[in-house]
Order: C-alpha cells, then sequence, then structure tokens
C-alpha cells in the first residue's frame, strides 16, 4: 500500500512540475488574454508551443485558407492514446461502416470544438487558447480523467482570414483607454464584413455543400476521425446573454431519440456552470436544428452530437461594451462563456462515454440493414447533362455517400419523380445511377434527397427546402423498392480526342450547359472568337441545339497553326467532344456563316462590389468568376462608379444593394450599349424609373390591387394579433427560403442549356410580367415544390416574373429577382451566370 502511494504521488509531482513548465496564453502572449484580440498568427505560436511542449498533444496543419493562412487543429488526451490514436481512428470508421475492416477494441469518443467559423463572433479564438491551457495542464480539476476516456480536439479558428480582418481593423480604431460607448468607432466596422472568408461566404452555412477551400479541407479532416461530439462557437448580439442546448424546434426528423437526450444533458451541465457564476443563459429558442448548412445540423446528420453555442457580444462588442442594463460586458467575461461551455461538452462526453460510442455505432449500422428513409433508392437517369452529373457526383463524395450503377436495366419502376413533382413511372437504362438508402450514411441520404423536408415548426432559422435534384434541375425518381448496387465506379466513355492530321473548317460543340461556358471561358482567354448558334442545325444525323459553339478557323487566323492543338487540348480537359465540320454549309437550318451564327469575341466584364453592396451577392459572383468559370473580372468598387470609364465593359453585374447615388451613370452606361445584369434589390433601381417599362407594370398592377382591395370587407377582429405572435404573423408575407418551379423561355440565350423549366430558391416577391421587353423566366404556380412559403406570399407569387431584360437606348438591363446561384451551391443557375456574359 506505501508503494502505490509513493508511485501516486511520484505521478502528481511529475505532472504538476510538468504543468507548470507550460506557460499560460498570458505568460506566452506578453498581456491578459481578453485584453487585446490576438492576431491569428500568435495563436497558432502558442498552440504550435504547447503541442512541442506536451506529449498529450499533437498538432495537425490541415491546410491553408485562401489568403494563406494556416488551418490547424489539435488532437488532446493521455498519453497513452495520443501514442495509439492512429488505431482509435481507424477503429472508429470500421466500427461504423465508413472503412472497411474489423475494428479492434481500443475505441475512444472523439469530442471536436470549433471556433471562430465567423471572423468578427472573436471571442471563439481567446477561449480556445484557455480551453487548450486548461484541460492540458490539468487547471481543471477533471480534465486529467476526462483525457484517460476522451480525445479531445481543438479546431481555435475555422475562419483565419475573416478573424484578422476584424483583428487588424480593431486594433486601428482601438482608443489608448477602451471606450465602453457603442457609439465609438471602434465598436463598428467598414464594408465587407469581416464575419465572412475571403470570397465573403458564411463558411457556417456551407457545411453541407463544401463550396469553399476552407470547409473542403477541414471536413477532409473531420471524415478521417469522424467524431461523436462537435461543438460550434459563436456570438450574437451584446444584449443577448448566453445560448445553449437543447435547441430551438423544428428539429429534423432523422436526428435520433439519443441525439435528443444528449442535448439535455449537455445543457443540463452548462446550466450547472453557469449558475455556479450566476451567469444568465436560455435554451430551446432561436436556433433550430432543421438545414443541413450548419456546424451543429450537418455532424448531427453524420451521427455526432452537434451544438451551436451562442456567447453575447458579437463584433460590436470589442474589448468592453456597455449594454442597455448599465452593465459593461467584457471580452474577458465573453472568454468564460465559451470557457464554461467547452468543459460542459467534454464533461457530458465523459460521464455518457459508453453509450455515446454505442449509440454512435447503431446511427449508421441500422442504415446498412434497416433505412428509415420511406425511400430505398434514388435513380439518377443518364440523359442528364453530363457536367451536371459529375458535380452531384462530386458532391456525394464529399459527403461520403455511396452510390453506383444500375445493376438491372428495363425493369419499369414507378417513383416520385422530382422535376415533375408528382408520382411518375421510369424505366432502368444502362447507365442510370443508384444512390441506395441502405448504407452507412442511410440518414444523410434522406436529409438531402427527401423530396420535401418535413417541419414540425415553420419559424426555421434557415432553408426549408434543398433537396439535390432541385439544386442540379435533374431527371432523377425516388423509389419506394429496394434496388440492388451495380458497379460502384461510373464510366462517362469520353475517350480523349486527337490533333486532326489536317487543318479543318471548323469545330462544333454542341450546347449542354456549364461545361460548354468552361470551354468558351478557356478559349476567351487564349483571343479565340466564337460563334454560337441562334437556332439549330444539323450536319448528317447529327443535331446541333440552339447555344452551340462554332469555332471556326476563318474567324481565328491569328491563331495560325496553333488553332488544332489549342481547341482539342480544351475540350479534352473538359471532357468536352470537338466534332470537326469540313464545310460550312449544313444539311439543314442555318449555315455557320449566318447572321443567326452570332460572332463574339472575349467580353470584358465589370463587377460593382463596395459600400452599399449585399457581401453575399458580390462574394458569390466574384467566387463564381475566379473560382469556377476562371474567367477575369474587373471588380470596380461602388464609391467609383461615378468616375470610372465603364464604357469599355461590355456587361456589368450589379450584386444585390443600394445604388441610388449611382443611378445616373448606370442609366448612361446602358443607354450608351453596356448590358446591365442586377440582381434582387438592385432591380429596385429600375423599378422605381419612370422611363421603364418595370415601373409601368408596377404601377399598373398596384392600382389594380387597390381596386381589389377596395371591393374587399374589412374584418376588423383580424387585426387583433397577439403580441407573442410577431415573429410569426411575419411569416405569412414571405418564403423561408422554399423551392419554387420556374418556367423559362429556353429560345433565349441567357437560357441556354437551362431546359424549358428550372428551381430555384425563392425569398423575394417577384414583379409582373413585363408588356413590352423579354419574360425569360416566370413563375406560373402559387404554391412551392418543397419547403415553407407563407399564405399571403403564396396567393401573391403566381404569374411573377423572375428574369427579364429591356432595351434602354442602345443597350440592355437584365432584372434577377432572386440570387440564381444562391451560397454558390445552387449549382444550375451557374449556366445562367455564364450566359450572361458570353452570350
Amino acid at each position: 500500500m506505501k508503494r502505490v502511494l509513493t508511485v501516486m504521488l511520484l505521478g502528481l509531482f511529475c505532472f504538476s512540475a510538468y504543468a507548470q513548465d507550460i506557460k499560460s496564453p498570458d505568460e506566452f502572449l506578453g498581456y491578459k488574454l481578453g485584453s487585446q484580440f490576438t492576431y491569428h498568427h500568435r495563436m497558432a505560436d502558442y498552440f504550435n508551443y504547447v503541442a512541442e511542449s506536451s506529449p498529450k498533444v499533437v498538432l495537425v496543419n490541415y491546410g491553408n485558407s485562401i489568403e494563406g493562412r494556416p488551418l490547424l487543429v489539435v488532437f488532446i488526451s493521455s498519453e497513452e492514446n495520443i501514442n495509439k490514436l492512429e488505431t482509435i481512428r481507424t477503429n472508429n470508421l470500421k466500427t461504423i461502416g465508413l472503412m472497411d475492416g474489423t475494428p479492434g477494441e481500443d475505441n475512444k469518443p472523439f469530442v471536436w470544438l470549433s471556433y471562430n467559423v465567423h471572423g468578427n463572433e472573436s471571442v471563439g479564438m481567446e477561449a480556445s487558447m484557455k480551453t487548450l491551457h486548461s484541460i492540458v495542464t490539468g487547471l481543471h480539476k477533471d480534465s486529467e480523467e476526462w483525457l484517460k476516456e476522451c480525445i479531445v480536439v481543438i479546431d481555435p479558428c475555422q475562419n483565419p482570414d475573416g478573424r484578422d480582418l476584424y483583428t487588424n481593423r480593431y486594433r486601428n480604431r482601438q482608443p489608448v483607454e477602451v471606450n465602453h460607448d457603442d457609439d465609438d468607432w471602434s465598436h463598428s466596422q467598414p464594408w465587407p464584413s469581416a464575419r465572412l472568408n475571403h470570397y465573403l461566404f458564411d463558411l457556417n452555412r456551407d457545411w453541407a455543400w463544401h463550396t469553399q477551400a476552407e470547409t473542403r479541407q477541414r471536413l477532409e479532416l473531420y471524415k478521417k476521425y469522424m467524431p461523436q461530439v462537435h461543438a460550434d462557437f459563436h456570438e450574437m448580439g451584446s444584449e443577448s446573454t448566453f445560448f445553449f442546448a437543447p435547441g430551438a424546434d423544428p428539429w429534423h426528423k432523422v436526428i435520433t431519440p439519443w441525439q435528443h437526450e444528449f442535448h439535455k444533458l449537455t445543457g443540463q451541465n452548462n446550466a450547472g456552470l453557469f449558475d455556479e457564476k450566476y451567469r444568465l443563459y436560455f435554451t430551446k429558442e432561436s436556433f433550430d436544428l432543421f438545414c443541413p448548412s450548419f456546424g451543429d445540423t450537418w455532424p448531427l446528420f453524420n451521427g455526432a452530437m452537434g451544438f451551436t453555442y451562442e456567447q453575447g457580444g458579437g463584433g460590436s462588442a470589442g474589448i468592453a461594451v456597455e449594454t442597455s442594463t448599465g452593465d459593461t460586458l467584457t471580452l474577458e467575461k465573453r472568454i468564460e462563456g465559451h470557457y464554461l461551455s467547452s468543459l460542459a461538452t467534454i464533461k457530458t462526453s465523459y460521464e455518457v462515454r459508453e453509450k455515446l460510442l454505442s449509440e454512435f455505432k447503431k446511427f449508421f449500422r441500422s442504415g446498412e440493414t434497416n433505412p428509415e428513409f420511406e425511400y430505398k433508392s434514388i435513380l439518377i437517369k443518364k440523359s442528364n447533362n453530363t457536367d451536371d452529373i459529375i458535380s452531384l457526383l462530386s458532391l456525394l463524395d464529399d459527403n461520403q455517400i455511396k452510390y453506383s450503377q444500375i445493376s438491372e436495366t428495363g425493369k419499369e419502376y414507378e417513383g416520385f419523380d422530382y422535376l415533375a413533382n408528382n408520382t411518375g413511372k421510369t424505366k432502368a437504362e444502362e447507365g442510370d445511377i443508384l444512390v441506395s438508402a441502405f448504407q452507412p450514411q442511410s440518414h444523410l441520404v434522406e436529409v438531402l434527397f427527401e423530396p420535401d423536408s418535413k417541419f414540425t415548426d415553420s419559424l426555421s432559422y434557415d432553408l426549408t427546402g434543398w433537396a439535390l435534384p432541385y439544386l442540379y434541375n435533374i431527371k432523377a425518381y425516388a423509389l419506394k423498392e429496394k434496388i440492388k448496387p451495380g458497379k460502384s465506379d461510373i464510366d462517362f466513355g469520353f475517350k480523349k480526342a486527337e490533333v486532326p492530321g489536317k487543318e479543318v473548317y471548323a469545330y462544333l460543340i454542341d450546347w449542354n450547359g456549364f461545361g460548354e461556358l468552361k470551354l468558351m471561358a478557356e478559349l476567351y482567354r487564349k483571343k479565340f472568337n466564337i460563334r454560337y448558334a441562334l437556332k439549330p442545325f444539323t450536319i448528317g444525323s447529327k443535331e446541333y441545339k440552339r447555344g452551340s459553339l462554332i469555332i471556326s478557323r476563318g474567324d481565328n487566323l491569328h491563331l495560325k497553326d496553333k488553332f488544332d492543338s489549342m481547341v482539342i487540348e480544351a475540350a479534352n480537359s473538359l471532357g468536352i467532344v470537338a466534332n470537326i465540320a469540313t464545310t460550312g454549309l449544313v444539311d439543314k437550318g442555318i449555315d455557320m456563316g449566318s447572321n443567326y451564327a452570332s460572332l463574339k469575341k472575349a467580353p470584358k466584364i465589370a463587377l460593382i462590389g463596395g459600400s452599399g453592396t449585399s457581401t453575399g451577392s458580390f462574394g458569390e459572383l466574384w467566387y463564381f468568376f475566379e473560382q469556377e468559370l476562371k474567367y477575369p473580372v474587373t471588380i470596380i468598387e461602388s464609391t467609383a462608379i461615378n468616375s470610372a470609364d465603364l464604357g469599355k465593359f461590355d456587361v456589368i453585374y450589379l450584386p444585390s444593394g443600394s445604388y441610388t447615388s449611382e443611378k445616373n451613370k448606370l442609366s448612361e452606361y446602358i443607354k450608351e450599349g453596356g448590358r446591365l445584369i442586377t440582381f434582387e434589390r438592385a432591380v429596385s433601381l429600375f423599378a422605381g424609373e419612370k422611363s421603364t417599362n418595370l415601373y409601368s407594370v408596377i404601377e399598373k398592377k398596384k392600382k389594380e390591387k387597390e381596386a381589389e382591395d377596395k371591393k374587399k370587407k374589412t374584418d376588423d377582429s383580424s387585426l387583433l394579433k397577439k403580441y407573442e405572435n410577431q415573429r410569426r404573423e411575419g411569416l405569412k408575407s414571405r418564403s423561408a427560403s422554399s423551392i419554387y418551379r420556374v418556367k423559362i423561355d429556353n429560345t433565349h440565350p441567357y437560357t441556354y442549356g437551362m431546359g424549358a423549366e428550372w428551381f430555384i430558391i425563392k425569398r423575394n416577391q417577384g414583379y409582373p410580367y413585363l408588356s413590352s421587353g423579354n419574360n425569360i423566366a416566370y413563375i406560373t404556380d402559387n404554391e412551392p415544390v418543397s419547403g415553407f412559403a407563407g399564405k399571403e406570399f403564396i396567393e401573391n407569387i403566381g404569374n411573377t416574373l423572375v428574369i427579364g431584360s429591356e432595351r434602354i437606348g442602345r443597350g440592355e438591363v437584365v432584372y434577377i429577382t432572386d440570387d440564381p446561384y444562391y451560397r454558390a451551391f445552387w449549382k444550375s443557375g451557374r449556366v445562367l451566370l455564364g450566359n450572361l456574359a458570353f452570350r
């Protein structure tokens, strides 16, 4: 007994001495944590220092932000667990069926804590340093026991570019003595919001879609470990207290009873720690668990216990701010909030660790044998555009969803036809793709493919519709029958072409969609001139659709002997067939030199950004041109519009925003022959201009509505609304980002490759049809195909414009009422954005 006690005391002495050797954040940084905002590189230095100093910590650099800042996490556990980290990792994946092989006995829950996904929710990264030091050094009394049974993962800053933008701005404005007055300029920041990443995307709405570099790199690491718990740390307004689990309604139906129970347990542990400090908090309000875009829901749909924590504060709080109650909310106080919730999360995970592991296994394994999704098979038709299918399959890969070829062909099935939005029949054909619900990711298959998301409450925080076939506008069926999977490899049958041995007259590219737009972009960058067909034509047995490309030698004599090789190499790189034409004479339809084969040179494009511009709308367009289309665009500050030479640009994209003082200059640009593309709120610039047809039809509709309202009897009792229902009453007149079917004039060049119908995330009320000009895309139905829309919104949305255009002088203005490329995951909108530039 004495010997055992001696060993224990020696162990405690060693641990104590080792703990004292690791500097606190205060000691390492040279200032008290909470008295300054820390630069990202200094935080990274501290995390590297702790990892080098402690055998209980492993640091992993998992990538870089767009601007080149390191993305990192640390794994923290007992030395024994750290030495077996790879074994524990692979056992975890084998246990849930996401890695082949038989798992061993070593298995521990991974508790993943993610901070600062929003750059201006600045307390997160500061709290991560306090949490790291506390549990590594054993300053918290239970941390040593926790680390024997759990592996804690800390991602201190998911958005380093936004975080450093916020820090630089704040430090630049920070007074010598902290000013608590929220009207002081240190509590405000200019455009663009530091909440966002380099391309001005909200990374907390990108979890399911993987559009941004930071998201893709983070989730590649996440998928290698598949944590049992994931907590995401945020901030809200400084007048709020603190939010922790349980979340608000609606909860998505795939969330299990055990996930509900764990939320409740974690909430109780949080309450215990917050009560000790007499801190105020709330639960079950505002932050629901429905849409898969978030850092709490996507992990939940991947079997983990997903949490959002919200500390009162936010970007305007600074180091300290006085609240309306007369109290001062300090950064130090905000750090404490996230530190306590971090501890509560680890504590709960430790206390129920065995059930945490067993229920995690059940979540995945149950899907292999008994999926709860009413549709057991998703059949994706081979007739879809290849580029769209490849894009969809890439997203399924990102979400670890398995797919295969169809095993048997010729059989007819009845199921839900997504594009028709009703029951239909289809025959399985060779080349069709199957997504079976019988797989480990069965729950996620249900979430992403359910035709109409079922919600228990319409007061949802974000999207209420997102079924993947609508995102890509592809023909697909949800079937209640189980279909046996075929081969897992998908062959699209493309064979690279050889450069012809002799010079050819022209290359013809049949128009299908975004792949051809990328080809145009690449050839334009290489100084090609390209024709596109305004009418169909036929050569031999091959019919070319409207929009098909004609790349003729006669239009590109300046390229000399490089012409053939450049076309073939570009087409091969994109998996596009470049057909050879030996003559400009066709068998049917327009000839290649026809006026209906419009010749285009590389357009010069401008994008407006800056103060008054919607950051999201601008960021999506910036990202589209640089990362997806890969075509140069000049960005003009909104404040510089009036002094800029707009006449040198063929097309200008005007994101949603307010541009009142720039109206005359933009109108002049159009009159002199320019094309202006307006999005969402930017449309109102011309909706209020009396000289436009848009104004005329709006005024006519308004008068009709006023006359109609006069005929209605007023029921005064309808004005008696309860105060507590204010938010719910507001839902009547809006769409909660529901999905609507859009009819398309597919003879118009802007819609080539989009088909006769399309789908869009609808958030705004529409405009009346134009009486002159072009009604290019419009909504005829009142009801959405998926998601929630309020009663008044539904009554007014039928027969309204989505995309229209009209001539003003020698130029054109295009009206787009809703975001066609929503958050860059609404991939079917890419074709429209590219056509607007190149047609």
